[in-house]
């Protein structure tokens, strides 16, 4: 046995290097060696053991952070336990009753021509197939880095021959084979451990992107749906008065072939007509464009069965749409999710960066047989083998630790505003649907009231004009004014049906909470923590794996503001070390200093 101490320097790195190895060789040869006896590996297992406190000893030359065990609290700074501010007759916002956005699409919309699109949807369009490739990518991940547990073992083979110098006559031949275990890390701090747990948040968060597309596609594809039913409303109301004004088109000219009126009428509805002729051809576009967009939606050709009837009044089973409270969007929107595991995510990488202040101890062994002839390899007896455990201590890195540390936790800052921000997203586009909503109502009341009107101020003035009281010009106004308002009802109507689709959207709506998600659970165990064996049960993983998918709490407007209250005052000094001229105008204008180590800290 023999130990052996190594240490490097350089301006970026100093380690400590600990390696304890054994080897023994067998060939047909007189041995040089004798065999090491029992009290021999325990006089030597007890060095190791002295060296690895060693080790750590000199591990502690370098300041560890303490591990910070306070919960990562958000402050969204929203009323996310009070009700929604406006809304209309038919929306409410309360706790009594379940949110819209628990609902599967399946009940919640009530069109089966809808459903049966948003189903070849979800089975054809490339970007949703996409989402749910990236998971089958971030389960391989976590296999990838919970197979890090296990030992990895090469085994290899070489020939060379060789000469002792350019006239030797009789070269050498060699032949070898070798399997080795390599480096294997024992995980004793919770690097590899840490490693797992953020690979699992980014799959969970990898799920929740799945969802919003899934969410998103949905939503998109009722949307179209929508459009395509009114664009045909559209056309089949520009049609309708394209015909009608065509008859008018047809009396006025015989009036004007009679004698009784002039050209002007005639020329008048000749131009109304036109008008009603641009209105149909502009409405045909739209109905070939919504196509189009419903039909790269769905990603293949829409069947004519599942081609929506014009102006569909009602698409889903709701009466009263309830928006439940903001604190509900934690749960259902999968973005809102997202940004919560990605959150986790940085804490776990914290602990990566924390663990690697300490110690790195890897295990290697490896054995192996050689010969001078082919023939002979596995029958001469010829094995050698080694085993040894190594120690690498982080000494001196000159800050390295230090910044990737800083670095991580301020990963986990910027990934908790983005968690922040996503909430305070969310409420504010439940609220601009909401706020929509809350005028809807009042506005097609008003433009059904209109078109009333409009109607019968053209029959007043179409029986004037044929009565030869008035001119066709109050006619062609009221036609006008009549086939707008009826338009704009129709685009109403189309808003009212959008927005609810946009509330179920927006509530987080679409994303099927009742079908599981098979999370991964490690499958392996790193040998420092094998003897743990409550910690490898079935149960503990499935507790753990409960506990990543599970979400993190935010506080209420009351808690953020005793919090900011709580903190201490944060107060920065800089004393410059030279003020210099920059801009040599003869004035020193530029202090410069150097962030010293108490500034750093009194920062934090």
């Amino acid at each position: 046995m023999s130990f052996r101490s190594l240490f490097t320097s350089n301006s970026a790195h100093a380690a400590v290097s600990i390696t304890a190895s054994a080897c023994a060789t067998t060939d047909e040869r007189p041995m040089t060696s004798t065999p090491l006896s029992l009290s021999s590996a325990r006089r030597n297992g007890s060095r190791l053991i002295g060296l690895t406190a060693l080790a750590i000893s000199m591990a502690a030359c370098n300041t560890i952070p303490k591990a910070d065990m306070r919960p990562v609290l958000a402050e969204p700074n929203i009323p996310v336990q009070q009700a929604y501010g406006a809304y209309d007759k038919e929306t409410v916002s309360s706790a009594d009753q379940a949110s819209i956005a628990s609902q599967r699409w399946q009940n919640f919309y009530s069109d089966e021509r809808l459903k049966s699109l948003i189903a070849l949807g979800l089975q054809n369009n490339k970007d949703f197939e996409n989402a749910r490739l990236a998971i089958e990518k971030a389960r391989a991940q976590y296999r990838i880095t919970d197979i890090s547990d296990l030992p990895t073992i090469d085994g290899s083979g070489g020939y060379s021959r060789s000469a002792q110098n350019s006239v030797d006559r009789n070269p050498s031949s060699s032949y070898n084979v070798n399997l080795g275990l390599a480096n294997y890390e024992l995980d004793f701090w919770g690097k590899i451990s840490s490693l797992k747990d953020q690979a699992l948040q980014n799959f969970l968060a990898t799920t929740a992107a799945k969802d919003t597309t899934q969410i998103s596609l949905i939503s998109n594809i009722a949307q179209s749906y929508a459009n395509l039913s009114y664009s045909l409303a559209q056309l089949e109301l520009a049609s309708k008065t394209y015909e009608s004004r065509k008859e008018s088109l047809f009396i006025t000219t015989k009036r004007f072939e009679a004698g009784i009126d002039d050209k002007l009428a005639s020329l008048q509805a000749s131009a109304s007509l036109e008008d009603a002729n641009l209105a149909m051809l502009s409405a045909q576009s739209s109905v070939l464009t919504a196509r189009n967009a419903l039909q790269y939606l769905v990603g293949a050709p829409i069947p004519s069965n599942l081609i929506p009837n014009a102006s569909v009044t009602n698409i889903t089973n709701q009466q009263i749409f309830n928006a439940g409270l903001p604190s509900e969007l934690l749960r259902y929107r999968p973005d809102v999710l997202q940004a919560e595991y990605n959150l986790k995510a940085a804490g776990a990488n914290i602990e990566v960066a924390r663990a690697s202040y300490f110690p790195s101890i890897s295990l290697a062994s490896s054995i192996g047989v050689s010969s001078g002839s082919l023939n002979d390899l596995f029958n001469t007896g010829s094995v050698g083998w080694s085993f040894g455990p190594s120690i690498s201590v982080p000494i001196f890195d000159a800050g390295r630790l230090d910044a990737n540390y800083d670095v991580a936790q301020i990963e986990r800052e910027q990934t908790l505003t983005s968690y922040e921000n996503s909430i305070q997203t969310a409420f504010r586009e439940v609220s601009d649907v909401l706020a929509t909503r809350a005028t809807l109502g009042d506005q097609l009341d008003a433009q059904y009231r209109l078109q009333d009107n409009f109607d019968q101020t053209y029959q007043i003035a179409n029986a004037r004009y044929k009565a030869g009281i008035s001119n066709y010009l109050d006619v062609l106004d009221a036609q006008r004014s009549l086939f707008s308002t009826q338009q704009g009802i129709l685009n109403l109507e189309l808003q009212k049906i959008i927005s609810q689709i946009e509330l179920y959207q927006v509530l987080g709506g679409g994303s099927n909470l009742d079908i599981p998600t098979a999370i991964p659970v490690p499958q392996h165990t790193n040998l420092a923590q094998i003897a743990n064996v409550a910690a490898n049960t079935n149960k503990a993983k499935a507790t753990k794996a409960i506990d990543a998918a599970g979400s993190a709490r935010v506080a209420s407007q009351q808690e953020a503001v005793a919090i900011k209250q709580a903190q201490p005052v944060e107060t920065t000094t800089f004393t410059p070390t030279a003020v210099v001229d920059v801009n040599d105008d003869g004035k020193k204008d530029t202090a410069v200093g150097v962030i010293t180590e108490e500034t750093r800290l009194i920062n934090k």
